[in-house]
């Protein structure tokens, strides 16, 4: 298993200081500048919906006006009918007195109504007229004769403005009809000419800086303009579409965003337009603009500020706290953050700190301390294991041999003992796999059971558990246990010795049966608390001691013993790999 280091310095990719800018940047100054764009969207459109209202509903009340005035045109027209004046244009012979009763009829009509520059009936070629005349007009009333005509009798308003000098230089607009005998005849034409005041006093009701108002034929053709520009010229807003009857949009207009409200007449189809930049609207909003920009700043004063203090008392300390934990984590063991002016959970954070140090090098203190207890016990294992009394008969055992059995005997127990030396004597790993141990207690017993020929040992090794590591000498203390206090040192016959080892819940499990006298756990544990100095007890106190300190809980060495019953010693101990060798004996095991 690979080791890990008790700090990690990942360097990272954002200063802490720098993640709270960006927090404020994306969480506060963000979402403030949006609001602020959604706030002034929403008033812009809201603005423009107020204003193309108020320009419809105006474009509506200027288009009855001029309905009105259109309705009041065609009543004086229908005067020539009422005053029979019709009746004598029907005449094959029109005397100059009737001509003049014409005239005085038409000059009553045009006095009857300010706004009415001049009247003229044309009948078979003859031309009367009352008030100014003008060429151009009889000329442009001659050109739309057909048209005027083809209405029969319905009065048309010609779809241009003629401009007149007199009076004032003004634009004069043309309505005419055609003169009906009551047989459906035509016999002339009537035309009056209009004064462009008509249209400025339907328009007056806008006023609206900036605003220009536009009458326009269904064709186009601008017929009125407040500023007099584009008169009888063809005028279209890119992609301007008038399918309702009155409505209102937004377009750019010579590089200039501007409301275009308008309003269909249904007397003569022409549509009334008003064009007002959008600008114009905002100009009573510029206090509140100014307002809205203060306070964005104001706020982003007080944001920066935050910052700057938040730097101070938050962001300033914990630097300096990582600051010192890095040193800490490069060996630095006896640093302690630095007191600093920091608020309460900050200096509690270097209060904590400075505590683990402490508490980190105490432990450092107590492990060297384990550590040369663990390495003492080691000491006294394996010197226990090796009691001079068994070196002694093994040895003297071998004597006998070579005298009484000769060689074949002798060669068994000499090997065995050469690698149970070898063993004890070897400065490697403190550790070896479960079928090395086993390999070593064969040759173990092959000693015992020269020595004491009443017992047979067993062995039931799970193949998963040959190659997992445990100490060595482990269990050879329980073997012997077996042999000399549970067999009485060879009184007892029959005696049988079973090792079986197993995985289970992630643990090795080890189990050392005997058949022998057995004893009474209870006392055999006073015993052990009485720290006898039997080789029995310190041995199996020891191992006890090795596993605790070496892997702690859940593991060690539990004894279940009755007098008479037997006797099973059962180790739990924690899994580890076969490659943990290559590492520190304890560092790397798999729990």
């Amino acid at each position: 298993m690979e080791k890990k280091s008790l700090f990690l310095a990942k360097p990272l990719s954002i200063s802490l200081k720098h993640h709270v800018v960006l927090y404020y940047i994306f969480l506060i100054i963000a979402p403030f500048l949006l609001v602020i764009l959604l706030s002034v969207s929403i008033m812009y459109r809201y603005t423009c919906r107020i204003y193309g209202d108020y320009l419809v509903t105006n474009l509506k009340s200027t288009q009855e006006q001029l309905n009105t005035v259109y309705n009041q045109y065609r009543d004086l027209s229908m005067t020539l009918y009422h005053n029979n004046t019709v009746d004598i244009l029907e005449k094959k012979e029109i005397t100059d007195a009737d001509w003049e009763q014409i005239r005085l009829e038409m000059s009553n009509i045009c006095n009857a109504n300010s706004k009415m520059a001049s009247m003229q009936i044309e009948v078979r070629g003859t031309m009367v007229h009352a008030g100014s005349s003008n060429a151009s007009i009889v000329d442009y009333v001659n050109k739309c004769r057909s048209q005027i005509t083809g209405e029969k009798g319905r009065v048309v308003w010609l779809p241009k403005s003629i401009y007149s000098p007199y009076p004032f230089g003004t634009y004069k607009y043309v309505i005419a009809r055609a003169l009906n005998a009551e047989d459906k005849q035509n016999i002339g034409i009537m035309f009056m000419t209009v004064d462009k005041s008509v249209f400025d006093d339907a328009f007056g009701t806008i006023k609206m800086n900036g605003a220009v108002t536009y009458v326009l034929h269904p064709s186009g053709m601008v017929l009125y303009s407040s500023d007099n520009s584009r008169l009888n010229q063809d005028f279209h807003i890119p992609g301007m579409v008038f399918t309702e009857k009155t409505g209102f949009f937004t377009r750019k207009i010579q590089g200039a965003n501007c409301l275009v409200a308008y309003s269909k007449s249904y007397k003569t189809d022409w549509i009334q337009l008003a064009i007002v930049p959008v600008s114009s609207f905002f100009t009573d909003f510029k206090p509140v603009g100014i307002s809205i920009f203060m306070i964005a700043c104001i706020y982003v004063i007080l944001i920066f500020v935050m910052i700057v203090l938040m730097n101070r008392h938050i962001i300033h300390p914990i630097l300096s706290l990582t600051h010192a934990m890095d040193r800490f984590a490069e060996g630095e063991l006896q640093i302690s953050a630095e007191e600093i002016y920091k608020t309460k959970e900050i200096n509690s954070l270097f209060i904590h700190f400075n505590a683990m140090t402490r508490k980190v090098n105490e432990l450092i203190l107590d492990n060297r301390k384990v550590e040369r207890e663990k390495n003492s016990f080691e000491m006294q294992v394996l010197i226990s294991q090796m009691n001079p009394h068994f070196i002694y008969n093994s040895l003297n055992t071998v004597k006998w041999l070579a005298v009484i059995n000769k060689q074949a005997t002798i060669q068994n127990v000499t090997d065995s003992l050469i690698y149970i030396l070898m063993q004890i004597t070897n400065k490697g790993s403190s550790l070896h796999t479960v079928a090395e141990e086993r390999k070593l207690l064969e040759h173990y017993v092959v000693i015992q059971k020269t020595r004491f020929m009443n017992f047979e040992m067993h062995y039931c090794v799970e193949p998963d558990t040959e190659n997992l590591l445990i100490r060595k000498f482990l269990l050879q203390s329980i073997v012997e246990n077996a042999i000399i206090h549970g067999f009485s040192r060879g009184k007892l016959s029959g005696g049988r010795i079973e090792l079986q080892s197993y995985r289970e819940e992630g643990k090795l499990h080890v189990v050392i049966r005997d058949n022998g006298k057995g004893f009474a756990v209870p006392e055999w544990e006073r015993q052990e608390e009485a720290a006898d100095k039997q080789h029995t007890n310190v041995g199996i106190k020891n191992i006890r001691q090795i596993i605790k300190l070496e892997y702690g809980e859940p593991f060690g060495l539990f004894m279940e013993s009755e007098p008479g019953k037997g006797t099973c010693a059962h180790f739990i101990l924690p899994v580890m790999e076969r490659g943990a060798r290559e590492e520190n004996d304890t560092d790397n095991y798999n729990r």
